[in-house]
């Protein structure tokens, strides 16, 4: 067998960093404006086609016609799309093939998710197919520098015309990623300029949350170490439970990507719970085949916090998650409960977990995805159990039937008044840091 070159391992590497950046854009697309999407289409398009094999990956037996295509619809996937472009684009990229009916109708569909490369690599080879534009390429790399580095407008630029493109190029590459959210700016009173930022930064590997933090002024050190070291040690805190030491401080560490919220609502609208995590948990998260790109494993600890705190006691509320997993993953399906049967639909849609009915409104739950139940578990066993609940008096009058991932979920935070100073002042000492550390002042990521 050839030896990988050098060259070989920085196009793996660009190309895994990329392929999370399509990632990106697709957990953002419902908040991306309509006018933006025709510009974005093959993003778009890439970003639905592997979370359609994500959520098909994992079953044993073949999934029928019917299902195939409400997996797809899940995704975000119209039928005519599915067959003319995305199934197409799937099976040039090898990341799965299909076989259709003598009416042209899918009837088997075999993936290779995690055969050929893990989620985040497959997902910029399946955009390759689709032919992306100038435009939708510069857009990427621009989402890709600035989840690297906070750097100037000018330096930012400066970076997108070292990897060829030209100063056109280049400015509508950053206009768009801005457009998306997945980028942002702050102005720089200092530097007289912005300074363009993304809240993934941290996933780099260039800085440690810790060591940047000591580094701040000392309220607001205090006030965003406390968040930061809750949402580390309990994964999957509940966010009432979370102690805020600085009112909107909590909004300040969202927005600059110092941690990441989820949020389960109820399908009537009568209840929701949202949930806190650490970026640092994707990163580490790699070395896994679906990664934690999709947020499949958070919406899967959400859900088992969800049903331990707010589910309906009489229908069999979960006592003790962390019991209930294991038991799923040793025994492979757990039940039978009449709440499996109403609560657990957002988890099906995303093939985690299958549900199959009983009698008298029963169902037990069965384990598709092992690798995200299994990890899932992990995280658990340091969640918000450990810490307290939610008051146990409230009960959920719906079940599940929305999920807000973190990309939403931040999107949808608004105007954070005081917390924005915070922020602002957080994203410009963390741009001081990057750069002391490359002149080699001091070490970034201290051993």
């Amino acid at each position: 067998m050839a030896e990988s070159t050098t060259a070989d391992l920085d196009v793996n590497r660009s190309d895994r960093r990329l392929g999370r950046a399509v990632t990106r854009v697709h957990q953002a697309s419902r908040t991306i404006d309509p006018a933006l999407r025709p510009r974005l289409e093959s993003l778009l398009h890439a970003g639905e086609a592997m979370d359609f094999v994500a959520r098909i990956h994992g079953f044993s037996d073949p999934l029928s016609a019917s299902a195939l295509e409400s997996f797809a619809v899940q995704a975000g996937i119209g039928r005519q799309s599915l067959h003319s472009t995305v199934l197409p684009a799937l099976k040039a990229a090898n990341v799965a093939d299909f076989a259709l009916d003598t009416q042209g109708v899918v009837i088997e569909v075999q993936e290779f998710l995690g055969v050929t490369g893990n989620l985040i690599e497959q997902s910029y080879r399946v955009l390759q197919q689709l032919n992306p534009t100038i435009d939708e390429i510069v857009t990427l790399h621009s989402i890709e520098v600035a989840s690297f580095a906070p750097l100037t407008t000018t330096q930012h630029l400066d970076q997108l015309h070292r990897r060829g493109f030209n100063d056109q190029v280049s400015e509508t590459g950053l206009n768009l990623a801005l457009a998306t959210g997945l980028t942002k700016r702050v102005n720089s009173v200092d530097l007289a300029e912005d300074v363009i930022y993304s809240p993934y930064v941290w996933e780099s590997g260039q800085i440690e949350i810790a060591s940047f933090l000591r580094g701040l002024p000392p309220g607001e050190r205090d006030a965003l170490l406390g968040i930061c070291e809750q949402a580390a040690q309990h994964p999957g805190l509940a966010l009432p439970l979370l102690a805020q030491p600085t009112p909107g401080v909590f909004g300040a560490a969202q927005k600059v990507g110092l941690v990441q919220a989820a949020t389960v609502k109820s399908t009537g609208g009568s209840g929701a719970q949202t949930y806190v995590f650490s970026p640092t948990l994707e990163s580490e998260d790699d070395r896994l085949t679906t990664t934690e790109a999709l947020n499949q494993r958070k919406l899967f600890v959400a859900h088992m916090l969800f049903g331990h705190e707010r589910a309906e006691r009489s229908g069999g509320r979960i006592h003790d998650p962390v019991v209930l997993v294991r038991a799923l993953l040793n025994r492979g399906s757990v039940g039978p409960a009449s709440n499996i049967s109403t609560d657990y639909h957002l988890l099906e849609a995303h093939g985690i977990v299958r549900v199959r009915e009983t009698d008298h409104g029963r169902a037990y739950l069965e384990l598709v995805k092992e690798e995200i139940v299994e990890g899932g578990l992990a995280w658990l066993q340091n969640s918000s159990t450990s810490a307290g609940t939610t008051d146990p008096t409230v009960n959920l009058l719906r079940a599940p039937g929305e999920f807000t991932n973190p990309e939403q979920t931040r999107a949808g935070a608004g105007d954070l008044g005081a917390a924005d100073e915070i922020a602002r002042s957080a994203i410009l000492e963390l741009r001081k840091e990057l750069q002391r550390a490359t002149r080699q002042d001091r070490p970034a990521n201290p051993r």
